[in-house]
């Protein structure tokens, strides 16, 4: 148990896959919320969305990680602003050392639309603490730019920056930078999209890692505000990172 733990926490310094599946899911939700706003042009109550998932990485190395992401999110302001909180939920780490589980950390993030195209973020990092939580918070910074090209596609890039708090091991840096640029296919059946993602995350001292995704969004049924469902699957492009992520969650309207 302990030699998991160990390694986990040593894995945990780098860019992984499942570190992440958050910044994937903020794009692809976030490319929904804007989508919706420019047709509805405002919102005049409170809205609310829940999305919960289940998501399994089998790593290279043999590792495999298996947890219950989520993200609650509120807009108002006629929509133009949200409050999400968001995490990778509890998770299980399984190695030829041994196993941990526990909860990860939460995040707390708030998003500002400047323009129909252009959204700002901001937030920080809640360490869960345990055999899986961080011991220090993080904060972040980051901006969303969506552009429409066509009634079928869609195209996003989301950059963000994160700041670890805490000791750190000499030469590991404090800032780690992602970037993701997304393209949506708009599909005959209504609300339904096949998405391609390309994540790119680099930090000093540290292990940069590449992944791409390809997910497939469908509703659950035909209202003005479905629940809807989406599946994807996650490879890892970095030498010695070609993890594989299948995911699937479900996203509820109240």
């Amino acid at each position: 148990m302990l030699g998991a733990v160990e390694a986990f926490a040593q894995r945990a310094e780098e860019p992984a896959i499942r570190s992440d599946i958050g910044l994937r899911r903020d794009s692809r939700l976030q490319a929904h919320d804007l989508g919706e706003l420019r047709v509805l042009k405002a919102l005049r109550e409170l809205d609310w969305k829940l999305t919960l998932g289940i998501a399994d990485t089998h790593a290279e190395n043999g590792d495999q990680v298996t947890s219950a992401p989520f993200q609650l999110r509120a807009r108002f302001n006629e929509g133009r602003t949200a409050l999400k909180l968001s995490g990778t939920g509890y998770t299980r780490i399984r190695s030829e050392d041994g196993s941990a589980t526990g909860f990860n950390d939460v995040n707390v993030l708030l998003t500002q639309c400047l323009t129909n195209d252009l959204v700002a973020e901001g937030g920080v990092t809640v360490p869960a603490g345990g055999e899986i939580g961080s011991s220090a918070g993080r904060k972040r910074l980051g901006a969303v730019y969506n552009r429409a090209f066509s009634p079928r596609w869609e195209g996003q890039v989301h950059g963000r920056l994160t700041y670890h708090d805490g000791d750190l091991r000499p030469g590991l840096g404090r800032v780690r930078s992602q970037g993701l640029a997304q393209l949506a296919y708009n599909l005959d059946t209504p609300r339904s999209d096949v998405l391609f993602q390309l994540l790119r995350s680099y930090r000093a001292g540290s292990t940069s890692a590449s992944s791409a995704s390809v997910v497939y969004e469908f509703p659950l049924e035909q209202q003005r505000r479905p629940a809807m469902a989406a599946a994807s699957f996650t490879r890892g492009l970095t030498a010695g990172a070609h993890d594989n992520t299948v995911e699937f969650d479900l996203s509820l309207r109240f």
